[in-house]
């Protein structure tokens, strides 16, 4: 047994081999390794774990289209704030005035055989009299059949003609233009009191093949030039200042009339413009019927609603723009402007150079409070997009995206539409898009290049 005295000694010194037990196991933790001491291979891959890939980011932003000229919604909130035609106008166009001109031209619509639906074959029915003309270039046509309402016309490219088969088997082959036209039209006066239609369908189906359904004019099938893919084209031929503009369906018939007179004015514009710059040789036409152009629908447009009540508001707003063979246009300086438009800014509209290229000096960046007023409805004042994973590294060709950064807008603010952006990858990669529509169109589906941020989602 030991004595107290030599009891304390002892626990003092195994206090003592303790604490420098203690202070060494510290040393040695706070010590850089070396080749002695170094942390097995799977530890330090474990420290320096590259950051986890998120599966999709979710892309806030607001508006829809490219940003230049007037949106569509902002003239709506204008005009059920009390705003007329001309003062829309006015505010999104900077400088220009509205004018009279002469509109009574004749223009062509291609509506089949030069986008997607780049066919070598299509059926036409009408719904009532109609007269089929073959005219192969001479003054007056070679072939010229007639048939009633129902019978569907089967229309094939072979080689270089054109060839018409009816229902009975009879057919003809054209190596020039056919001529469709029908019952009601200035075309063909058949004393049918019938408002006769026609149709597009696709071959052999009760499918449609086109837009809209046709009530004007008459059309026009050809082949395209020498070295086009093996295809056919349709256009319908009809009046601009009335005809065609009937059938233009780019805004809600429903809408406020001063919003309807300003879309008549600058849709004329934009059609006049189209003529005076001639034939397209891929569609045989001045304009197409989709958004390559302005969207035309025909008959479908005017007819829209019960007894065509919206329909008629439309062609009612059209007719307050123009007078006889005279139209109201957009002008900068004596002549007819260039009159985009779109569907809604993320509130402010932007300069023609910062999302295309050419600077025009009426086509400005304009504050537009107006598309994100809550007095009207507009699905596009806020809006949430889902880009994938694979969709994020192809746009950026980078084998993954672990973040995106706006890096650069127009001027404007934090609202303003984006310019720059910069994504980085797991391995510290960076790439970089620039342009406002490469950014739209890759990042946000075709949005608006109003984004407000990415956030990335595990």
């Amino acid at each position: 047994m030991l004595s107290s005295t030599v009891l304390r000694a002892s626990r003092r010194r195994v206090a003592a081999t303790v604490a420098a037990l203690a202070t060494l196991v510290l040393a040695l933790a706070a010590a850089p390794a070396t080749a002695a001491t170094a942390a097995p291979a799977g530890a330090a891959t474990a420290a320096t774990a590259s950051p986890d890939v998120p599966a999709t980011f979710t892309v806030k932003g607001a508006g829809y289209g490219h940003g230049v000229g007037m949106p569509q919604y902002g003239a709506q909130a204008m005009a059920v704030a009390g705003r007329g035609a001309l003062t829309i106008l006015r505010k999104y166009y900077t400088g220009t005035n509205v004018a009279w001109v002469d509109a009574g031209k004749d223009l062509r619509v291609g509506i089949f055989g030069s986008g997607s639906d780049a066919r070598g074959a299509v059926d036409v029915v009408a719904t009532g009299p109609w007269r089929l003309r073959f005219v192969d270039g001479r003054s007056t046509p070679h072939t010229t059949w007639t048939g009633a309402a129902g019978e569907v016309l089967h229309v094939t490219r072979t080689g270089t003609s054109v060839k018409v088969t009816r229902q009975s088997g009879k057919s003809a082959v054209a190596t020039g233009r056919v001529r469709v036209e029908w019952a009601g039209t200035r075309y063909y006066r058949s004393g049918s009191s019938a408002a006769t239609t026609v149709s597009l369908r696709k071959a052999g189906r009760k499918v449609s093949a086109t837009h809209g359904t046709y009530r004007h004019g008459r059309l026009v099938i050809s082949v395209p030039a020498a070295g086009s893919p093996q295809r056919l084209t349709v256009v319908n031929q009809l009046r601009l200042n009335s005809e065609y503009l009937y059938g233009i369906a780019e805004m809600p018939s429903s809408w406020h009339t001063s919003a309807l007179r300003a879309q008549a004015i600058v849709a004329r514009g934009y059609a006049l413009r189209a003529v005076d710059a001639g034939i397209k040789a891929d569609c045989d036409c001045h304009l197409y019927d989709d958004t390559r152009s302005q969207n035309f629908t025909g008959w479908r447009k005017e007819s829209e609603g019960t007894g065509a009540y919206y329909g008629k508001r439309w062609v009612a707003a059209v007719d307050r723009t123009r007078d006889g063979s005279s139209g109201r246009v957009v002008r900068y300086k004596g002549a007819i402007a260039q009159t985009f438009y779109f569907s809604s800014s993320g509130g402010q509209t932007e300069n023609s150079e910062d999302i295309w290229t050419s600077e025009v000096p009426y086509l400005r960046s304009v504050d537009d409070p107006w598309s994100l007023k809550t007095t009207i409805s507009n699905p596009w004042r806020a809006w949430s997009q889902t880009l994938t994973q694979a969709q994020a590294s192809a746009a950026f060709g980078l084998p993954d995206v672990v973040s995106i950064a706006i890096t650069a807008r127009t001027d404007g603010g934090s609202d303003a539409a984006v310019t720059r952006v910069r994504a980085t990858s797991s391995t510290g990669a960076t790439s970089v898009l620039t342009g406002a529509e490469t950014i739209r169109s890759r990042l946000a589906a075709g949005t608006s290049p109003w984004i407000h941020r990415f956030v990335a989602n595990s």
